[in-house]
């Protein structure tokens, strides 16, 4: 009888087959995952040549293993079969091959934790999905940075308004100030939910930020029942469908349906259709299709101009109002609610930190403590507005009833 020759599987991978029935399958480079028989558990299942086999014993080659396998008993059960061939061998190569290029970016991409979480929220994600970078531990890192270096800052203020040693120039430690109440409000947030938060040094990088996907709004009809007996079809749609009426027939599965009843729940309409057995003559066909939307004309559409200096005035005013005005005057002038929060939110953050110089001593308490007031607030409004959510400032409220009624 002639001895079965062995097979070269790739990838370092080889079987042998023994004299008295076993199999051996060495594997140098990769960890095939196999099972090892024990008590009352089985080994792996494997398939070779349409032989099958049980993994029974295992000793470590090189990084990876030399596998024992003896001819599966055929009364137990098989739940899960390995096919060792050329082509699963390959698969498992190239999982691992990903795997390890995984591990060697992430390595890499821990030096650069400090940096890559000030990014907005939507790149650290984007990172995440392409790379695997932990963007919860990312914004913890850039946070506690932001911390440091605000603390720093805060000492370098406090000695140059009173007097004392000045390590670095006054714009950096105003801009300390700023990072660590950044850092503060960056690291609750994440605490909070765990998802990342961009910080304002990383609004550099928003040209770069993929836009968010718009949700299409359902149009489409669902069949909910069909009897082909009693000859009826029923649908149901999340709009109400103004081009299905009872002078139309609607063809579906070969056969042509005429509207019956229409009836209201919820959000959905319910359209109940009876099978039309005779000629259809002319009448017009209905179709599933959702209705082509025309294009609504603009809301100032016919409307005479409106006041530039009226836009100017209303939209500064509305930078700081509440986050439901700033949706509501976005949709006026065209542009997503978040930039209204940046506006003001910049305005505050450029006359606190401008301020700060002129204002810090021992007379000017109140206004430095203004100062940090508007900081603080600018900065906790750019980083909810980094996070896609619209914000106001409390002097907002001082100034809506002045631009309330110019409201949308």
């Amino acid at each position: 009888m002639t001895p079965e020759h062995g097979e070269d599987l790739g990838y370092g991978v080889y079987a042998s087959p023994g004299s008295d029935g076993e199999l051996i399958v060495t594997s140098p480079h990769l960890d095939l995952e196999w099972r090892v028989a024990g008590g009352q558990a089985l080994g792996t299942a494997v398939l070779w040549r349409e032989k099958s086999y049980e993994v029974i014993g295992r000793t470590d080659f090189g990084r990876g293993a030399r596998w024992t396998l003896q001819r599966w008993d055929e009364a137990a059960a098989m739940r899960g079969v390995f096919n060792l061939e050329s082509n699963a061998v390959g698969e498992i190569a190239n999982e691992a091959s990903i795997e390890a290029r995984g591990r060697r970016t992430r390595k890499l991409t821990g030096l650069l934790l400090p940096i890559l979480g000030l990014a907005p929220a939507r790149l650290q994600k984007k990172w995440a999905d392409d790379w695997g970078l932990n963007t919860e531990r990312a914004t913890q890192v850039s946070a506690i940075c932001e911390i440091v270096f605000g603390a720093v800052g805060i000492i370098q203020v406090a000695a140059r308004a009173f007097g004392g040693e000045v390590l670095m120039p006054a714009w950096l430690a105003y801009l300390g100030v700023v990072l660590f109440a950044s850092g503060c409000v960056r690291l609750a947030l994440v605490a909070a939910d765990g998802e990342p938060v961009g910080a304002v040094l990383g609004l550099a990088l928003l040209p770069w930020t993929p836009k968010p996907k718009p949700i299409a709004p359902e149009t489409a009809s669902a069949v909910r029942s069909i009897d082909a007996e009693a000859g009826t079809l029923v649908l149901e749609s999340p709009i109400y469908r103004r081009d299905w009426n009872r002078d139309g027939v609607l063809p579906y599965r070969g056969e042509v349906f005429c509207l019956d009843r229409t009836e209201n729940e919820g959000r959905s309409w319910v359209y109940y259709f009876a099978r039309v057995d005779g000629d259809a003559g002319n009448a017009r066909v209905l179709r599933l299709a959702p209705p082509s939307s025309p294009r609504s004309p603009s809301p100032a559409a016919g409307s005479a101009p409106p006041s530039l200096l009226r836009t100017m005035l209303v939209t500064a005013a509305v930078t700081l109002g509440p986050a439901s005005d700033q949706q509501r005057w976005s949709t006026e002038v065209g542009v997503r609610a978040v930039w209204l929060t940046m506006m003001g939110a910049g305005a505050e953050l450029l006359g606190g930190i401008s301020n700060l110089g002129n204002d810090l001593g021992f007379t000017h308490q109140l206004l430095v403590i203004l100062d940090f007031y508007l900081v603080a607030e600018g900065l906790l409004r750019l980083v909810s507005a980094s996070i896609g959510r619209p914000m106001g400032s409390i002097f907002g409220w001082i100034l809506r009833p002045l631009y309330q009624q110019h409201l949308p």
